[in-house]
């Protein structure tokens, strides 16, 4: 059985008792949930006085100079994997991803025998 999807209001509530100090177990009991999805679904959350929750992206330039655009550096690290999203959840969207993988290999295996 998949995952079942969170709510804007289980967000919301989770978020609001994050910034009040709340332990991932604590949230998890009152939300029915396990303390490891808490803490999977709040991690990279910085969360304000007011209790609001926001992610850890950089901060919106104050102006046009703060805007231009700075040259990229070459860089020879490994790649960085896109961030999971809730579409990565559904078990229909593993299904497909695993099949046109599947599709995938056996096209090439094909051209490599023949």
């Amino acid at each position: 059985m998949p995952p079942r999807r969170w709510t804007t209001e289980e967000l919301e509530t989770a978020n609001t008792m994050m910034g009040e100090g709340t332990s991932f177990s604590d949230i998890a009991q009152k939300l029915d949930r396990t303390a490891s999805a808490v803490e999977s679904k709040l991690k990279g959350k910085k969360v304000s006085a007011s209790g609001a929750s926001t992610s850890k992206l950089k901060p919106k330039p104050n102006s046009v100079a703060d805007a231009t655009p700075q040259p990229a550096k070459a860089s020879i690290s490994t790649p960085q994997h896109a961030p999971a999203t809730d579409a990565a959840d559904d078990g229909d969207s593993s299904m497909i991803k695993y099949i046109v993988g599947a599709v995938i290999v056996a096209v090439i295996i094909w051209l490599i025998m023949d």
